[in-house]
């Protein structure tokens, strides 16, 4: 288990409860998805925690699977489904590379709040253009540090990098601009359908439909 798996195992069980700071965040960005899903769709989440979005975007699906890397996300992931008593949701541990994803099996991709925390950027917009049907849709938010943020956020960011300079903080932040975001998808074959620059929480948010071409 590396460091980032540790953190996020950690945060787990107090994850839903600290996630309700951005709920009319969440709000927005599921209602803005559901626009473009259909009740024929098979999806993939990718980097879906405890399954918040997950669930709450099954009722517009044939089928949608929750990944994540965190055993303990999923485990919180699947005693929620357990008691909604959802079927048509599954979850499972791993990474965007798992070798029983198989290609061109999904017609819509999503990653929520997952994109700036990785280290492989490049290969993961790679492996997703892969995992998608031809036609099918990467659906995106992406919170840009780059860009605009008001002053708390700013300061609480600052002692998250002074973290990482100590070695407390152990995740990798990708300092990127809604551009970066958008450019960063379109030079792995995708055709953007829909760009929005939002900002919630005193922070710039990249929220970005694309095609697989």
């Amino acid at each position: 288990m590396n460091k980032a798996q540790e953190f996020w195992d950690k945060q787990a069980q107090r994850f839903d409860n600290n996630q309700k700071q951005f709920d009319l965040a969440s709000r927005e960005i599921i209602s803005r998805t559901k626009e473009y899903l259909n009740a024929n769709d098979n999806v993939l989440d990718f980097g879906c925690a405890t399954g918040i979005k997950t669930l709450e975007l099954a009722g517009r699906v044939k089928h949608i699977h929750g990944l994540d890397f965190s055993a303990e996300m999923i485990s919180e992931a699947i005693k929620k489904k357990d008691r909604l008593n959802v079927g048509n949701v599954t979850f499972s541990r791993g990474t965007i590379f798992n070798d029983d994803l198989e290609a061109a099996s999904f017609g819509k991709i999503i990653a929520f709040s997952i994109i700036h925390l990785l280290e492989d950027s490049e290969k993961a917009i790679q492996r997703i253009h892969e995992l998608l049907k031809p036609g099918g849709l990467f659906i995106s938010e992406t919170a840009c540090f780059k860009d605009k943020m008001d002053v708390k956020t700013r300061l609480e960011f600052a002692s998250v990098f002074l973290m990482k300079r100590l070695n407390i903080f152990p995740l990798h932040l990708n300092m990127f601009k809604a551009a970066d975001a958008e450019l960063l998808i379109k030079s792995h074959n995708f055709n953007i359908v829909k760009t929005e620059i939002l900002f919630f929480n005193g922070m710039t948010i990249s929220f970005i439909v694309a095609e697989k071409y």
